[in-house]
């Protein structure tokens, strides 16, 4: 996925400047449309979600997805890209959404706290394989085929394949999962209880989507996806950045694998000691900020003439993926109820796509090449601000989970539910049951406790 994410920002050296006929305004509206695009999908992607099966509709659209990374190639100006780059969007807006929930029906909080990083640290570092694979197709040498169509025939293909095998291989549910025996199943069931979430529910229930608006975490986490994003316009712009300090396309092609290994390292790091520790996510993502402030007090104190010291700065950035990967994460599991947490979850990647629409236009010509302007504002916006957030949203759910102590010790919090069945003959019965299996929401559900 983030491979071909980073399609643009690869081709960028590729020659898709020259063959789209691109200026610099043009190239960073590619950038943001792709991003308008999942915006006006996140909420139809995420209704379908709580509709159809998820793995199904995910292997869909990793379909579309590919189809859409070939249907560049033909691409010959800016208006033919801009729309192939905003049908990209529309399908990627499913993506994340179904790991999030898929995740949330296989395991507990503490193994999806320790799984998310490892599976962002494949994503994130993906620029070791879109640096090769640039190096690569650089010595293929067929005429007017340039490079860059070259580098979306390889991934475009590979993603295409990847979905078929997604549709055939990838379980909804643990009910589904056919690598699991029938008692297998139960106990996969069972043993995310402590989540206080149930698992697949397929009904829309409005009361739910309006306790999602009405949460204020919810809010507090779109807010950090939205600002942590205002510096992702970066991820099409690296490229760029590196060989303006100075460096050959080949050299920018191999010195840019160094982004995605410090990423691979950094978010392998978070996961052990995510898995080695207790309620740490806040802590670990405020120091997760620090390289990033670093990076642009760098990048703007710098000379230009040190060009080695001016790529450090770029490269030290991405321990900024450690908070992406565990606050998105952090926001599933600090809601409960099927329709909250899809709800939650949509509004979490609004965020995500409103900052994301907005960060390449950081990037505008008159900054460039020190973009003095474009890296204040990312300190400001995109490395302190989310870091108070994250701090507020610790102590506003540590108090949350204190008032539900005190109720618990008073006896107030119930841990039971009650089911209503009707027979064949008509005749109700009603059945007690683990509040914990039952689609509460965390409101709902006072034994719910926030983790942290």
């Amino acid at each position: 996925m983030y491979v071909d994410k980073q399609t643009l920002g690869s081709s960028a050296i590729l020659g898709i400047l020259k063959d789209g006929h691109l200026n610099a305004n043009q190239y960073n509206w590619l950038s943001s449309i792709f991003y308008l695009g999942y915006l006006v999908a996140e909420w139809p992607q995420n209704l379908a979600l709580q509709r159809f099966p998820v793995a199904k509709w995910l292997a869909g659209n990793l379909i579309v997805w590919g189809c859409i990374l070939l249907l560049h190639i033909p691409c010959k100006n800016f208006a033919s890209l801009f729309v192939v780059r905003f049908f990209l969007g529309l399908a990627e807006a499913c993506i994340v959404p179904s790991f999030l929930l898929i995740l949330g029906m296989f395991f507990t909080y503490d193994e999806q706290s320790v799984l998310m990083p490892l599976m962002w640290a494949a994503g994130n570092s993906s620029p070791i394989t879109s640096g090769l694979l640039s190096y690569g197709v650089l010595w293929i040498d067929t005429g007017s085929f340039s490079s860059w169509k070259w580098f979306m025939v390889i991934t475009g293909s590979l993603t295409v394949i990847f979905g078929i095998s997604v549709w055939f291989f990838f379980p909804d549910s643990p009910l589904t999962a056919r690598f699991l025996t029938l008692e297998e199943r139960a106990q996969a069931i069972l043993r995310i209880q402590s989540n206080h979430s149930g698992i697949e529910q397929k009904h829309f229930k409005r009361y739910q989507f309006i306790e999602a608006i009405r949460d204020p975490k919810t809010f507090l986490f779109f807010l950090h996806a939205w600002s942590q994003e205002m510096a992702n316009g970066l991820t099409n712009q690296y490229s760029l950045i590196i060989k303006s300090f100075g460096f050959t396309t080949l050299q920018t092609t191999l010195l840019g694998c160094i982004t995605g290994l410090t990423s691979l390292v950094s978010l392998v790091a978070a996961a052990v000691i995510l898995a080695k520790t207790r309620n740490c996510r806040a802590w670990l993502s405020v120091v997760a900020y620090i390289p990033p402030i670093i990076s642009c007090i760098l990048l703007i104190a710098l000379p230009w003439s040190n060009r080695w010291g001016l790529l450090s700065a770029i490269w030290i950035r991405s321990t900024g993926g450690i908070p992406y990967a565990v606050v998105m994460i952090w926001a599933a599991n600090c809601s409960a109820g099927h329709t909250k947490k899809t709800a939650v979850i949509a509004l979490y990647h609004v965020g995500y796509g409103l900052g994301n629409i907005l960060s390449p236009q950081l990037f505008q010509p008159q900054y460039a090449p020190r973009y003095i302007v474009t890296w204040a504002v990312i300190l400001g916006v995109a490395c302190v601000l989310p870091s108070a957030i994250i701090l507020y949203l610790r102590w506003y759910l540590v108090k949350e989970n204190r008032r539900r102590d005190e109720l618990d010790q008073q006896g107030k919090v119930q841990e039971i539910g009650i089911v209503e069945h009707l027979d064949e003959s008509g005749e109700r019965t009603e059945n007690v049951v683990d509040a914990r299996q039952l689609d509460l929401t965390d409101r709902e559900n006072l034994a719910f406790r926030y983790v942290l």
